[in-house]
């Protein structure tokens, strides 16, 4: 790409003109230009090359060279702190086993001899042989004089030493949080035995769910530079893969009047639509104020979770699962209690978007939903509550996304990290039931699609081909996973801009290169509405723009 300097008193003076590209607009009729102007951070018209050359003029003009552009990437789920807060973790996803991930955190502890505290993240038992859930007596071993926390890669299930059980005060006794539980070594069935007989009695050290607060909320907190660089680490993660606006899936009031301090000192320029947790200090705060709207910072909606993951047994399930007899999940809280939260938040004008895996969760809300949105007060309104994940649907539950005009907002990688084992989870029924994407596009001909990182990789492009090939990064399988329910490249590329705007009350003023519109936009170096789909993951973002201003230039 080459930038040139031009002035001409007879044409219309503008802030950027970028020509000589495939714009790919995702407007109402999916159309391609060559070129647009951006003014006072707005693109203000769309066109041919010569003729936005010929009308306007500009001390910066981008040739792109023939290069690709699409509008800045939504990623419609996502978790901007955690993927902040990991830039300074252990990483052990790639670990093969539980040795292997000791062996990760020793070395971690040894490039880090000053932290008080060992965290990691992302292991993943189903990556392991045997698939069990590990406990904590080798983490007791190995590190017997520092706390140790390490999360699952779902982020539903941690793992804590004694050490950690001990500083944090969690024992038996702890009053569990809503929706948290506590592992313990007698368990039922061969593992409980063997444990018995070991003589391993107690506390485990797994935290499920909401008990994983019980040690979270006793560590140290953030300093605000560590907060300020943890979230600056995220946006560079974002925009390097040309993702410009987020939709957080779990916000607090104070990393919100935080975020909001960083966009008006300028130090953050990311658009981020926040989901609030429902804590009693944020309902005080957010039901008092009522829907909050920058240009970069919108607090639009409410965040609830029905259940908890497959990888984890937590997501509550109809029937029991295929690989773990009495096993079914829970639901995080009774029905009237998400009705009083609902209520509440729906009265103030808040959108509902709640975290539903299993089929029962899915049903439950379907229904809760229902009872609010097929009203004669609501049932005409453009309300857009939104099912998060929405991964196991009975065929039974489907039509009620159309009934009551539900999005289904979901992360199609997430099909193909669980596709080695979610078949024994499921069963081979069942999982016909499972990562129906197209299926659930039709009901509404709208679905938003994220990543739900740093549980998956921040790559939308990764997204985009786990929509469309329904394979993993290295082709497989050869055939792609359920097939039935890939989705087109258009709808993909809607899903992953307009829609995932429209999902968030955004997309009059984002989501698609528009008059009128933020100039936030990318160059990529391929077409990937055309090349061959095992070339899609490795799409290279060539720059970023936010308002017309470059935030990201590929080396």
């Amino acid at each position: 790409m080459s930038s040139t300097l031009s002035s001409c008193s007879s044409k219309e003076t503008v802030d950027l003109i970028v020509h000589n590209a495939k714009v790919y607009t995702v407007d109402s009729d999916f159309s391609e230009q060559e070129a647009f102007a951006i003014r006072d951070g707005k693109f203000i018209e769309t066109g041919k090359s010569k003729d936005i050359l010929k009308k306007y003029t500009s001390a910066r003009i981008l040739d792109a060279q023939k290069k690709y552009i699409l509008p800045g990437l939504i990623d419609a789920h996502a978790h901007l702190y955690w993927l902040g807060q990991k830039l300074e973790e252990a990483d052990v996803s790639k670990a093969k086993s539980f040795d292997e991930v000791i062996t990760i955190l020793q070395k971690y502890r040894e490039a880090n001899p000053n932290k008080k505290w060992i965290k990691g993240y992302g292991w993943n038992q189903n990556n392991w042989n045997p698939a069990i859930l590990p406990t904590k007596e080798l983490l007791d071993e190995a590190f017997p004089d520092v706390p140790v926390f390490i999360k699952r890669i779902d982020e539903h299930v941690a793992l804590v030493n004694q050490k950690a059980l001990s500083e944090t005060h969690i024992n038996q006794y702890s009053k569990m949080p809503k929706g948290g539980s506590l592992g313990f070594y007698e368990k039922e069935g061969e593992e409980g035995k063997i444990n018995k007989e070991k003589g391993l009695k107690g506390i485990n050290g797994l935290l499920y769910e909401t008990a994983i607060n019980l040690a979270t909320n006793k560590m140290p907190s953030l300093t605000d530079e560590e907060l300020k660089r943890a979230f600056q680490g995220a946006e560079k993660a974002c925009f390097k893969n040309g993702v410009t606006s987020v939709s957080d899936a779990l916000m607090d009031k104070k990393m919100f009047l935080f975020l909001d301090s960083m966009h008006r000192e300028e130090s953050l320029k990311l658009r981020i639509y926040a989901m609030i947790d429902p804590t009693e200090e944020n309902q005080d705060y957010f039901l008092k104020k009522g829907i909050i709207k920058t240009d970069r910072l919108h607090a639009g909606a409410l965040k609830l979770f029905a259940d908890g993951t497959l990888g984890s047994y937590g997501a509550a399930m109809l029937e029991s699962y295929s690989d773990s007899a009495s096993a079914y999940g829970a639901m995080w809280r009774s029905t009237d209690e998400y009705r009083e939260l609902i209520k509440k938040f729906a009265d103030k004008g808040f959108q509902v978007n709640t975290h539903c895996i299993g089929d029962s969760a899915n049903r439950i809300f379907l229904d809760l939903y229902g009872e609010f949105l097929g009203t004669e007060e609501n049932k005409n309104k453009d309300l857009r509550w939104r099912i998060e994940h929405a991964q196991v649907i009975h065929p039974n539950d489907l039509e009620k996304f159309k009934k009551f005009k539900i999005i289904p907002s979901v992360q199609p990688t997430h099909a193909i990290s669980d596709m080695p084992w979610v078949e024994t989870r499921l069963g081979k029924n069942r999982i016909q039931t499972a990562y129906i994407y197209k299926k659930l596009y039709e009901q509404n001909n709208i679905i938003a699609f994220g990543t739900d990182f740093p549980i998956e990789s921040v790559n939308p492009f990764a997204t985009f081909h786990a929509a469309v090939a329904r394979k993993d990064g290295l082709g497989n399988p050869s055939e792609g996973f359920q097939m039935e329910n890939a989705v087109s490249r258009e709808v993909a590329l809607k899903a992953m801009t307009i829609w995932a705007a429209h999902a968030a009350f955004e997309e009059n003023e984002k989501g698609s290169i528009e008059a009128g519109k933020f100039a936030d936009f990318i160059l990529i170096d391929t077409d990937i509405m055309k090349i061959d789909d095992k070339l899609l993951r490795n799409t290279l973002v060539l720059q970023t723009y936010v308002n017309g201003e470059m935030v990201y230039i590929s080396n």
